[in-house]
């Protein structure tokens, strides 16, 4: 064997193993042709890739062409590759993302929340239901509605979903089981009105010693006279699947619609307030803002665009929604068709549910005062 013969079968072995040990792949920018080709030569060659990540400034062109070059590669096992899309993605991006074929669809994980360099993650099948079933509430907005009959519309979506006090609250879960928890609830609300431009914030509650959530939006609706920060709760409102096979009927709980932060606390538990909404629910602002910290005040400034002491202002100007409008309100927007077939006029039944519901879960007015004479009394 000659010198020449053995050189040349030692720089072809450096060549092969030169990418032995590299288990990671993180691109975050643009990939050019000579990105390209050093990414082909390394999946062509002896490797140890495990994980390839994508980050913000890799377009969705690059992921399709490593996509592709992972999957023709022979020194590759793509179903042991996991694949991370770690970026915010805008809807165009994830049009194109969810059309790709994927071979091995589950190796896949995309961020489905990005705050920062903190990633909420699931699997491509995962985020496409996601993705089905929100656009299933987005088709039925139209620009024709005006704000509170928008947030209705997705309020009657959510309330179909199944209380579960263990499921999750992860969104991709809850689209998967229809179950999850006050938390789950509240946070998809908040997630469906955000996709729609609607300002919101999810805030927690005692009930009778038990830590539950509620959702806080700022509303201007001319229409049905509303200005200020209204509370929503659509786990309080859900009906469980077992009583009513009708999804029609198991939207007509709307106790827990378009409330002040004072109403959702005189309900007959033992509710409470908690963090910030008890503070926004306070009466000096010098003490809201002394109390209020600095993560507290930056969530609450990000929820709704503008400084936290005009949302405290706008909490505390906000007026009772008129409780014979409310109900005139959710009668006009009923969809009719749902009921078809039904024996009982669904006015009356929403009506009376409501009335009669009411009177079961809230205080009365005279019952409020006689607490505040007793207490004085004392």
């Amino acid at each position: 064997m000659n010198d020449n013969f053995e050189s040349s079968l030692g720089q072809v072995s450096e060549e092969m193993l030169k990418y032995i040990g590299v288990t990671n792949l993180d691109f975050r920018t643009s990939l050019s042709k000579d990105d390209l080709e050093e990414v082909k030569r390394l999946l062509f060659s002896m490797n140890t890739l495990m994980q390839v990540t994508f980050k913000d400034g890799v377009n969705v062109e690059d992921i399709e062409n490593v996509k592709h070059l992972i999957e023709l590669s022979p020194m590759c096992d793509d179903r042991k590759i996991e694949k991370m899309i770690l970026k915010k993605n805008n809807p165009v991006e994830i049009k194109k993302l969810l059309a790709m074929p994927f071979v091995n669809p589950d190796t896949w994980h995309i961020a489905y929340d990005v705050k920062d360099e903190t990633y909420m993650i699931t699997t491509l099948p995962n985020y496409r239901v996601m993705e089905e079933y929100i656009n299933i509430v987005l088709s039925c907005i139209n620009d024709d509605m005006t704000l509170l009959e928008k947030i209705k519309e997705v309020y009657d979506f959510v309330k179909l979903l199944e209380y579960d006090i263990n499921g999750s609250y992860r969104i991709p879960d809850i689209t998967n089981s229809r179950k999850t928890n006050s938390l789950g609830f509240n946070l998809i609300f908040k997630e469906i009105l955000n996709r729609i431009g609607i300002n919101s914030y999810v805030g927690e509650i005692s009930r009778s010693g038990v830590l539950e959530y509620l959702t806080i939006i700022d509303i201007e609706d001319s229409k049905y006279e509303l200005s200020g920060i209204y509370v929503f709760d659509p786990s309080s409102d859900s009906i469980p699947k077992e009583m009513y096979k009708s999804d029609a009927i198991r939207k007509v709980n709307y106790n827990f619609f378009c409330l002040t932060l004072s109403q959702i606390i005189n309900t007959k538990e033992e509710d409470k307030l908690l963090g910030l909404l008890n503070l926004l629910n306070g009466d000096s602002l010098e003490y809201f803002s002394r109390k209020i910290d600095s993560k507290e005040k930056k969530n609450l400034e990000e929820s709704f665009g503008y400084d936290y002491k005009k949302v405290f202002e706008r909490v505390k100007n906000t007026k009772k929604f008129n409780e014979d409008k409310l109900l005139e309100f959710l009668i006009n927007t009923i969809h009719k068709e749902d009921f078809l077939g039904l024996n009982r006029n669904i006015s009356d039944l929403l009506s009376n549910n409501y009335t009669l519901r009411k009177k079961e879960l809230f205080k009365e007015e005279k019952e409020i005062e006689l607490d505040k004479i007793s207490i004085h009394d004392i």
